[in-house]
């Protein structure tokens, strides 16, 4: 009679430390992009200094931010080896960031106001996801 003894699992390598480098970007981002609709609600209700001191203060600050966001999303691909999708998604929102703020410049609000709104959708929502247990899974485990 064969008996078969069980194998140990091969290790799978998870991201950890890039997921939290990940999620403080991604708290930090949501906050700020949180703030702008609130900044720009003080303008239109008459606080005129709201729009210089802090909608396009916090607008600069914010692109910036969004590159910290990038180069963890890709530690988080590369070194930690975590999802594609969330790299790239920040790579895109550096871009939709920057025309937002060319946008908010150019007082283009037809623009400017629907993007908002998306780019605070999506950091949102991915700030929501880094949370969740599929964001600790690796690329292999994810594609089960």
């Amino acid at each position: 009679m064969i008996t078969l003894v069980p194998q140990p699992a091969a290790k799978v390598r998870r991201p950890r430390a890039s997921l939290h480098v990940l999620r403080i970007t991604l708290i930090l981002h949501a906050a700020f992009v949180i703030a702008q609709p609130v900044a720009a609600g003080y303008f239109l209700s008459g606080n005129v200094d709201a729009m210089t001191s802090v909608h396009s203060t916090v607008g600069g600050t914010i692109w910036m931010i969004a590159l910290l966001q990038t180069v963890a999303a890709a530690c988080y691909t590369l070194a930690g080896r975590g999802r594609i999708w969330p790299a790239l998604v920040s790579v895109l929102l550096v871009v939709a960031e920057f025309v937002q703020l060319t946008f908010g410049y150019l007082q283009n609000f037809a623009v400017h106001v629907p993007l908002g709104t998306a780019i605070v959708g999506t950091v949102c929502w991915m700030t929501v996801w880094s949370f969740r247990r599929t964001a600790r899974l690796s690329r292999r485990e994810a594609k089960r």
